[in-house]
């Protein structure tokens, strides 16, 4: 099964480096077929524009970002607006 791919993966099955693959024991065309994969596995799964977002639960960090033990769940906060910024902070 061939789908076309955003660009991006594109590019990463095209400029793979054979060694790359090597030491993966993978061809170009297994690489494929595992975006692809991953790929459809992701419009499946994923939330749609306009979906609700899936709850979650987070450890709070306190100003320094150090761990609290204190837990926020996303459904806590159900009909307020919130916003969310995810990023590696470590």
């Amino acid at each position: 099964m061939s789908i076309e791919l955003p660009e991006k993966f594109e590019k990463i099955i095209v400029n793979a480096k054979q060694k790359w693959l090597d030491t993966r024991d993978m061809t170009r065309d297994e690489l494929r077929t595992l975006i692809e994969g991953r790929v459809i596995k992701d419009k499946e799964v994923s939330p749609k524009v306009g979906d609700d977002a899936p709850d979650f639960e987070a450890e709070i960090l306190d100003e320094r970002g150090n761990r609290t033990s204190e837990m926020f769940r996303l459904s806590s906060q159900f009909g307020a607006p919130i916003g969310l910024v995810f990023g590696s902070y470590t």
